[in-house]
């Protein structure tokens, strides 16, 4: 167990929920736009470059990223590090510590607008990957400080599938409202959850003991699982019993994003979306399943540099019966997007809040954002964001956005101005957004709102 939640912390912390960078949502022109309002458009039609067009990546949770990983000798160590003290890798934990991360890359994009260039379509196919885990504050404080701990509640999912998403946006009350939706077929690769409902940890004199109940859900294609026979004649496997080369889909499933904007007046546009609704149905042939429920028993302690004593076991061996395969239909991981942004100085200047609830398999993360948009010519924009993350904490972002009339490139991160390690990891905020997309213009540009109108009769 401890190997697990040191690999799971570190490769949550280096690669990055919820792939959508609030620092994007009010950018003039970027493609990305749409994928976080089916509403918004670009400035004109655009071909994305393959694997290039859209690639967002983010990290989220309750916890800074400097409470998991910690420099040593050069290299970064994560908290259950014998070099890490008992006192200092308990101090920034919580009661409940979630850790995420969701990535998207757009493989194919592109869109153009209708002939009343209002209208606007655009197809995506993209390939996503969503992490998120709980691992309660007891479950480190029995691996750092070896005390008996009830500990309850561990889980970890994972999720990858490929969407490919059809767009539509239209105006309506003489363009005062835009409606936007995107049906998307989703195509399933694979999926695995681990969890233990109980994972309580008592000792005497002499011995450890552990009374573990959970389990294993994977689905896949090309999963194989070596099984032995114990004692009583069941098939049990481990973790490392199981390999996966997917070769095929695994699963189908639908979803849908919903948007609107709406301009209050002029100069002040109110925006609503609610995106990945939807479902993946897994294949019952494709799956394996296993549980666990036992009692073990374990003797001899470690004593750490810092005095305390530890189990000297490795947990990892807690078999999994195997159970009967079964179909699963998963929900996606939903969200809703909320903006209010504010133009002056001619519109060169948009002043803009964001809401933002995310939810995750064992919690919804809500974030508001506040960002200075400034938009001198059409084909330039910078934008400056502030997030606050969940009552706690928070982070700036820079952005920007670049569409002549031969490339629309944008870049979007809340990273740059964090102090980071030399691995480049941001340290003392919990959430890590980078956003990149590169693109080439088609089209004439659009007659959509005054922005747009101002853009053209510069011309």
């Amino acid at each position: 167990m401890k190997k697990i939640i040191s690999i799971l912390a570190a490769l949550l912390a280096v690669y990055g929920v919820a792939a959508q960078n609030p620092t994007s949502y009010f950018i003039e022109g970027n493609t990305l736009r749409s994928q976080l309002n089916p509403a918004f458009a670009p400035l004109r039609g655009y071909v994305n470059i393959p694997g290039l067009g859209g690639l967002d990546i983010g990290t989220g949770g309750n916890l800074a990223i400097d409470k998991i990983l910690y420099p040593r000798n050069g290299k970064l160590v994560t908290l259950l590090d014998s070099s890490v003290s008992t006192a200092k890798a308990l101090s920034g934990l919580k009661a409940d510590n979630l850790l995420g991360l969701d990535t998207r890359v757009n493989i194919i994009g592109f869109g153009a607008f209708t002939r009343n260039h209002k209208n606007f379509w655009s197809f995506d196919l993209n390939a996503r990957v969503s992490t998120d885990a709980t691992l309660p504050y007891s479950l480190f404080e029995f691996l750092k400080r070896g005390t008996s701990c009830d500990i309850s509640d561990i889980g970890i999912t994972a999720d990858s599938y490929l969407e490919a998403g059809f767009n539509y946006s239209f105006p309506l009350l003489n363009d005062k409202l835009y409606i936007g939706v995107r049906a998307k077929f989703l195509v399933g690769a694979a999926r695995a959850r681990m969890y233990f409902d109980k994972f309580n940890v008592s000792h005497n004199e002499d011995r450890w003991l552990i009374e573990a109940a959970g389990g294993l859900d994977i689905t896949a294609a090309g999963l194989d699982i070596k099984t032995k026979l114990n004692d009583a004649g069941e098939e049990i496997y481990k973790m490392d019993d199981i390999s996966l080369k997917p070769t095929s889909p695994a699963g189908y499933g639908f979803a849908v994003d919903l948007g609107a904007t709406y301009d209050i007046l002029p100069n002040l546009q109110a925006s609503l979306a609610v995106n990945d609704l939807g479902f993946i149905s897994w294949s019952k042939g494709k799956n394996a399943t296993g549980f666990s429920s036992k009692e073990l028993s374990f003797t001899g302690v470690t004593v750490t540099e810092d005095g305390t004593e530890s189990p000297n076991f490795d947990i990892d061996v807690l078999e999994f019966y195997k159970g009967e395969a079964r179909s699963v239909s998963r929900m996606l991981r939903a969200s809703v997007n909320a903006g209010l942004e504010y133009k002056v100085w001619r519109r060169k200047i948009g002043l803009g809040l964001l809401y933002t609830a995310r939810v995750w398999e064992y919690k919804t993360l809500h974030n508001i954002t506040g960002s200075v948009n400034f938009h001198p010519i059409h084909w330039f924009t910078v934008t400056g964001s502030y997030s606050v993350i969940d009552n706690r904490g928070g982070a700036v972002g820079l952005a920007l956005n670049l569409n002549p009339s031969w490339l629309n490139f944008y870049i979007a991160t809340d990273v740059v101005t964090v102090k980071h390690t030399p691995q480049f990891i941001p340290i003392k905020q919990s959430v890590m957004n980078v956003t990149l997309g590169i693109g080439v213009p088609l089209g004439r540009r659009s007659h959509r709102g005054p922005a747009y109108f101002c853009c053209r009769n510069r011309r």
